[in-house]
């Protein structure tokens, strides 16, 4: 009997570890960075800097800030880039703070990143530009 029920344990892991393997992990330079570029450097950058956050670079994105940390390697429910995400949209603390919602995948994505260390390359790749609006 308890070999049966080991077996029946073991046998119900199986299946969420295989779809676990099946998913590759988040790549920032694909998935994330295109989202931050989109829809939150216009207003978290260098010249702006709403809330304490620029996320033009690694560097600026993980600079320690008076208020809680924008992003938490591994934690997305310690970081505030997520949680800011998934408030409700009257919040006065939910982004974007204008404009439309950002799509619940894009917002899956970014607790995944987080969720598996938020990697962020340095350099070119880890580089996001602000996009003026044309004239």
């Amino acid at each position: 009997m308890k070999r049966t029920a080991i077996l029946l344990a073991v046998l119900g892991l199986v299946p969420a570890a295989l779809h676990a393997a099946e998913d590759p992990p988040v790549d920032f330079v694909k998935q994330v960075k295109p989202i931050l570029a989109d829809r939150c450097v216009e207003c978290h950058n260098s010249e702006t800097i709403f809330g304490e956050l620029n996320l033009q670079n690694r560097e600026l994105a993980f600079r320690k800030r008076k208020t809680s940390p924008a992003i938490v390697a591994g934690s997305p429910e310690k970081s505030m880039l997520y949680l800011a995400l998934t408030l409700p949209p009257k919040d006065k603390k939910a982004m974007p703070a204008t404009g439309h919602r950002i799509p619940k995948d894009e917002v899956n994505t970014i607790r995944q990143w987080i969720a598996e260390g938020a990697k962020w390359p340095e350099g070119k790749d880890g580089a996001i530009s602000v996009k003026h609006p044309k004239p």
